[in-house]
């Protein structure tokens, strides 16, 4: 008997441990993945920041900022073989954060801007640039949230902002706090609603579509 009761308290030890790594695998799949933090300097005007993609290509992005609320920005591919046109977003909200993804799996990354209104909706939204074979970027179509949307039977029914953006398993989400009418900007009632999206190349351009 003394000489089972070791080797009981190991198989125990050893089934716990076990249980807590596969605890702790689980989680870690379901955490987002890191975004890169938007630069706050707010003495400088205009910010230059050059991000390296996993395939060795520079992408720069060049931030003035015109205010407090509003920015403009501007996309260079710098070593792109078939891009002479840099792309431009005007009259942005700010700049939140920067992620640099592979959602559609095909080696090639993209790159995502998230903006985020100021004032009480604190509104987010998405810029997106694909990479064609790392030979040019192409703006990737994303839709704003429509009047239909919000509807009883829209996906985004109950949305009034708040919502923040995040990327993990190949997945772009955005999870936002679900109003109950008549409930007050500070305070929903209808707990929390997150919506994927999923990247699909399109007949002329690429597209963020809902999935759920």
């Amino acid at each position: 008997m003394k000489t089972l009761l070791p080797l009981v308290i190991i198989i125990i030890l050893t089934y716990a441990c076990k249980q807590d790594q596969a605890s702790s695998k689980s989680d870690k799949a379901n955490e987002p993945d890191k975004t890169i933090d938007a630069p706050q300097d707010d003495s400088k005007q205009v910010e230059n920041i050059v991000y390296k993609t996993t395939s060795g290509k520079s992408i720069e992005l060049i931030i003035n900022k015109k205010n407090n609320s509003l920015s403009d920005f501007t996309i260079v591919a710098v070593d792109f073989q078939n891009s002479t046109d840099s792309l431009r977003i005007n009259d942005s909200d700010p700049l939140q954060a920067v992620a640099i993804k592979d959602l559609d799996a095909n080696g090639y990354d993209e790159l995502y801007l998230i903006t985020n209104s100021v004032g009480s909706g604190s509104y987010s939204s998405v810029f997106g640039f694909a990479s064609n074979q790392d030979l040019s970027l192409t703006t990737i179509y994303f839709p704003d949230i429509s009047e239909n949307d919000v509807q009883v039977d829209g996906p985004f029914h109950g949305f009034m902002g708040h919502d923040s953006i995040y990327f993990t398993d190949n997945r772009m989400y955005r999870k936002y706090p679900v109003y109950k009418e008549g409930d007050a900007n500070c305070c929903p009632t209808g707990g929390d609603k997150t919506v994927s999206y999923q990247l699909k190349a399109g007949e002329a351009t690429w597209k963020l579509e809902i999935e759920n």
